[in-house]
């Protein structure tokens, strides 16, 4: 017995008009971007059946949006007073903030030894000299281009030089001026980059007595040959 025709057209046709409501309704916006459908002389001004809602609406609090599960209707929430970042330590609030109670401290509160300032370099590089320059003196390319040429402090100001440790470190997190905070830089990387500022500082302010004694006859030929290029090139 042949099958009758009809039944393979019923459900193509219903087939057919299912995936063009589909289409139509549930993604309709995309239809008139994409293919330049309209509907009207006017775009919808109500939103579409989700018959795929993409997870475009979810059950969860978003930053700055209000909610009714608390009295305030504020879905932010303030920290619970005594909250600190996890692996912050508390037992050294100098490590943490640069301050001895109401005053700056000074001093490095970690190992100090050259990998230290070799990593101090690397995130000074990253993060301050495109203001401050590679060398702290205020130039770097930011300043240079953005005219900020003279506002942008150089690091080597009597009275940068003459700050704690722990000021300094203080407007590493917290920014001063025009200068924004860094607090996203790891507490030990900022501790490495006042290490650094103040190798950079010593080094302009540097002499030869602060030179190790055994580099010293180095240095002392090196100079005297640049001072005297003929006598060397004899």
């Amino acid at each position: 017995m042949k099958e009758f025709p009809t039944i393979k057209v019923a459900i193509t046709v219903i087939v057919a008009s299912v995936v063009t409501t589909v289409f139509l309704v549930g993604f309709r916006d995309q239809a008139e971007e994409y293919f330049g459908l309209r509907f009207g002389e006017r775009r919808f001004t109500q939103p579409p059946i989700e018959i795929f809602p993409d997870m475009d609406r979810q059950l969860k609090v978003k930053s700055q949006k209000p909610s009714l599960i608390f009295a305030d209707r504020r879905g932010d929430r303030m920290p619970v007073a005594g909250t600190v970042p996890k692996g912050i330590p508390v037992d050294n609030p100098y490590l943490l903030t640069g301050r001895f109670g109401n005053r700056w401290g000074d001093g490095i509160p970690l190992p100090v030894d050259k990998k230290f300032i070799e990593r101090g370099r690397e995130r000074f590089d990253i993060n301050c000299a495109v203001c401050h320059g590679k060398a702290g003196l205020g130039n770097g390319t930011a300043a240079q281009y953005t005219g900020l040429r003279g506002v942008v402090a150089s690091l080597h100001q009597e009275r940068i030089i003459a700050q704690p440790d722990g000021q300094i470190y203080n407007t590493i997190v917290h920014g001063k001026g025009q200068m924004m905070g860094y607090p996203h830089i790891s507490l030990e990387d900022r501790w490495a980059i006042v290490a650094y500022v103040r190798s950079l500082q010593n080094a302009r302010m540097a002499t030869i007595r602060d030179v190790p004694p055994e580099l010293q006859t180095v240095l002392l030929t090196a100079q005297a040959a640049q001072d005297n290029p003929s006598e060397t090139n004899q």
